[in-house]
């Protein structure tokens, strides 16, 4: 249970972040589409997946993951913080509380949808790499693109 939540965490973090730097409609979907696509491939390889289940694993992990994208955040605005009103800050909060909730739906969603073809292992393993995968991202971010070793 602390391992989900931490990726909650982890992707509510990724998505706000995907948030502030979101640029360039069209490429930057395609290159986030790109990139899920090589984060599935690379997890389906670490968990040693047969051909069939593989192939099943990726277009699943895709389809949650664009779930995920389509419910991110549209605009951020750091300072709306100072200037906002209570009413406005509680509303923002309500907001954030559904958006979580619905994180959480989709996760569930597909946590049976992965049940069906992985074990719970593969499944642990899984969001275990994800995490790391979005913690290396958040890093990286962090570190700007002229710092990337």
């Amino acid at each position: 249970m602390k391992n989900f939540k931490s990726v909650i965490i982890v992707t509510v973090m990724l998505l706000v972040s995907l948030c502030a730097n979101a640029q360039n409609g069209e490429k930057r979907k395609a290159s986030r589409e790109q990139m899920i696509e090589a984060q599935a491939k690379h997890i389906a390889q670490d968990l040693a997946l047969d051909d069939k289940t593989y192939n099943r694993f990726t277009e699943t992990y895709i389809r949650y993951k664009k779930e995920m994208w389509a419910i991110a955040p549209k605009r951020c605005k750091k300072d709306r913080k100072l200037s906002e009103t209570e009413e406005e800050a509680a509303q923002h909060m309500r907001q954030r509380f559904e958006q979580s909730q619905k994180m959480l739906d989709i996760r569930d969603k597909y946590y049976k949808e992965f049940s069906k073809f992985m074990t719970q292992k593969q499944i642990e393993l899984m969001y275990d790499k994800e995490r790391k995968i979005m913690q290396r991202l958040s890093q990286r971010h962090k570190k700007g693109p002229h710092r990337r070793k």
